[in-house]
């Protein structure tokens, strides 16, 4: 740490940021949800449809995704999750489009439907946790084009402004290699402590004491002689206050490289870093007050261990344990995604942190094992745990083995009922349930050799989800249709009024009177309970409510959790 010398900084009184989302975790929720379903994408736009983009929001970890798909028609964040999933080549959809007539100024995009490509998901899955983040990285750490990189695009997570693109398809842009950039400056990061507030302008000053090369070369490549002219920083210029003329930044300029490459590293370290949860950082006033881009407004930025876990390649392995009580811990610094994927279809979630918690539930498993007869649920535990599984949760496996052998499903097989005594019928066949109830296979081929004896059989199809009634006047032991409509009583019409009330617990005072000020303010008449600091209205105030909650998010990140008391 001493070779960089990079000066530690106390961040009270700046905005201090951590991206809470898991971008790790979302990215394999969204790639679950959109695998069991059939998603067609918008004609116009190419965006998730609004519903599913709802379904998804309520499933991913930013709190205002919802909130913003109910007002925009989508979320940031997710959309995030939805392009970085294209990336890794999980999901393959047109993204290209067609013009549909001559009128057509933006391309549509018919029957646009996402597929999956599960080798390849599924290979990621049973990657190392360190060979499933260098691929990750790589996917975001090399997509770029010259006019699509950290100084004209606000990273996701972003709030700083950026340089014009305009004519960004000339000049030093085209040759830079903005992959090779950023993972310099990862490497460079990892020299640093964990935890530790550092100062970006002394990150900056290393660089250009150290590094000043690592952006731009000393011998740039231009594509025009006119470029070579106007120097390494032709395609840089600042505006006041997103008006006027460009004020062109030079090499002679003593502070150019802190107005260049400075802009770009506090532009980096809220892009990638930030998304992928390796920093934290702390905003202030821009140093150029009067002048955009905003410079030196990143004060300072908190390397978090993951980082330096990940480029040490010491990412470790899932550490799973087995309880007596049935719950299976998995303890793990990145999201876990192999090995959930595996147990989902056998356990309940009970708890989802560093340490996941699930716990066995008889009925998947004994599902599961009644539909493959291959599984082996105890080899399963055995080979994910890092210790002995309790004798206790083996005997009780056991058991639930024996459960599901009693359980077989006949598909494509009918069941014949009556008492031909063919030789015929016994070649179909499988099982005898009783005299008069056989299982048979091939049942429309029985059908027709039962008619061809002239013995004038029925063939009753069912649907899937409810047996259909007989017809009156069948010789049979199931109900007919007349016996079902026999046992109906019919019943008498009441209505009942109902009126819902939501009621919202603020957790301190400060907050509740926040509020309850802001309410008043709307001129919105509501009952308040100051005792245990909770509002309580009906459906028709929620405008209200969501005005007063808009003014509390300026000070706060609102989560909402529902409660049943």
């Amino acid at each position: 740490m001493s070779e960089m010398n990079l000066k530690q900084i106390d961040v009270n009184g700046l905005k201090v940021f951590a991206n809470h989302c898991d971008l790790r975790k979302d990215l394999h929720l969204f790639m679950d949800y959109v695998g069991n379903r059939d998603v067609k994408r918008s004609t116009r736009g190419n965006g998730l449809p609004k519903m599913d983009a709802r379904r998804l929001a309520r499933l991913i970890s930013d709190p205002l995704a919802p909130e913003e798909v109910e007002e925009y028609g989508y979320s940031i964040w997710l959309n995030y999750i939805d392009n970085t999933a294209l990336k890794l080549g999980f999901v393959s959809y047109d993204t290209e489009g067609e013009y549909l007539g001559y009128s057509s100024s933006e391309p549509s995009y018919p029957d646009n439907y996402i597929e999956i490509a599960e080798r390849k998901y599924n290979s990621f899955l049973d990657m190392t946790l360190q060979d499933q983040e260098n691929l990750l990285l790589k996917s975001l750490v090399d997509k770029y084009k010259a006019c699509s990189n950290e100084f004209f695009q606000t990273g996701v997570m972003g709030t700083l402004d950026t340089f014009s693109s305009s004519g960004c398809a000339t000049g030093v842009l085209p040759s830079l290699n903005f992959a090779g950039t950023r993972n310099f400056l990862l490497k460079i990061m990892k020299r640093c402590q964990s935890g530790v507030w550092y100062s970006t302008a002394s990150f900056v000053r290393y660089l250009k004491a150290e590094h000043p090369f690592f952006l731009i070369p000393e011998k740039p490549s231009y594509r025009y002689k006119s470029d070579r002219i106007n120097g390494r920083y032709c395609n840089f210029g600042e505006r006041k206050k997103d008006w006027g003329p460009s004020i062109k930044i030079t090499v002679k300029d003593s502070n150019a490289f802190e107005r260049v490459e400075g802009r770009y590293v506090e532009r980096f370290l809220e892009g990638i870093p930030l998304e992928l949860g390796y920093v934290n950082l702390a905003y202030g006033k821009s140093e150029y007050k009067e002048r955009n881009p905003s410079l030196n407004a990143l004060k300072a930025f908190k390397v978090n261990e993951s980082l330096l876990r990940f480029m040490e390649g010491n990412i470790p392995e899932p550490k799973v344990t087995v309880q007596p009580n049935f719950e299976i811990h998995v303890e793990s610094e990145f999201y876990p995604a192999g090995i959930l994927a595996g147990l989902n279809s056998l356990t309940d979630t009970i708890s989802e942190n560093t340490v996941t918690i699930l716990k066995l539930n008889k009925r998947k498993v004994t599902a599961r094992l009644a539909n493959d007869e291959s599984l082996d649920v105890i080899a399963i535990l055995r080979n994910l745990s890092d210790s002995n599984v309790p004798q206790n949760v083996l005997t009780e496996l056991e058991e639930w083995v024996g459960h599901s052998e009693v359980f077989t499903l006949y598909h494509g097989f009918g069941l014949l009922e009556g008492n031909p005594n063919f030789d015929m019928v016994k070649n179909f066949t499988v099982k005898n349930i009783s005299p008069a109830l056989r299982i048979v296979k091939d049942p429309k081929n029985l059908f027709g050799r039962l008619e061809e004896a002239k013995l004038v059989p029925m063939l009753v199809k069912h649907s899937d989800k409810a047996f259909r009634p007989l017809p009156d006047g069948v010789k049979s032991r199931f109900p007919k249709k007349s016996d079902i409509l026999a046992g109906r009583k019919k019943k008498k019409t009441v209505t009942l009024k109902r009126k819902t009330v939501i009621t919202l617990y603020f957790p301190d005072k400060m907050v509740f009177e926040k509020c309850s000020k802001a309410l008043i303010q709307e001129r919105c008449d509501i009952e308040m309970n100051r005792e245990n600091k909770s509002i309580s209205y009906s459906g028709e105030k929620q405008k209200e409510i969501n005005s007063a909650l808009k003014t509390l998010k300026k000070e706060y990140v609102i989560k909402m959790k529902d409660i049943d008391w």
